[in-house]
């Protein structure tokens, strides 16, 4: 068996296997907010809106950034953005509001 570098195909595989990021380490190499919300997204999306009061805060807190401060937006502007994180931006949008993060005005939405 020819050696390449040293090692055989069989060790290169084994090597590159362990190389590779394992569950989470591959959500935190892919997420840009902070480690703690990686768990909640995959791929830049929104797996599931968590439950939990202060973890789903953490994550609108995250999806808040998003928009930009003083900046009007449209409802179908917001909804754009949101499903781009996940399918029910209504909720999203709600949630948001709810928690004091956007705030709407006759149809106008602005990053509290």
């Amino acid at each position: 068996m020819a050696m390449r570098s040293g090692l055989d195909s069989g060790t290169s595989r084994i090597v590159a296997r362990m190389q590779r990021p394992k569950g989470n380490d591959v959500r935190r190499a892919t997420f840009d907010g902070p480690p703690e919300l990686a768990a909640f997204f995959r791929n830049g999306r929104l797996e599931t809106i968590p439950a939990a009061r202060d973890r789903r805060q953490a994550v609108l807190a995250h999806l808040a950034e998003r928009f930009e401060p003083g900046r009007e937006y449209g409802e179908d502007e917001v909804n754009r953005i949101l499903q781009g994180v996940h399918a029910d931006h209504a909720t999203l949008r709600r949630y948001l509001i709810d928690a004091g993060l956007l705030r709407r005005e006759r149809g106008v939405y602005r990053r509290a």
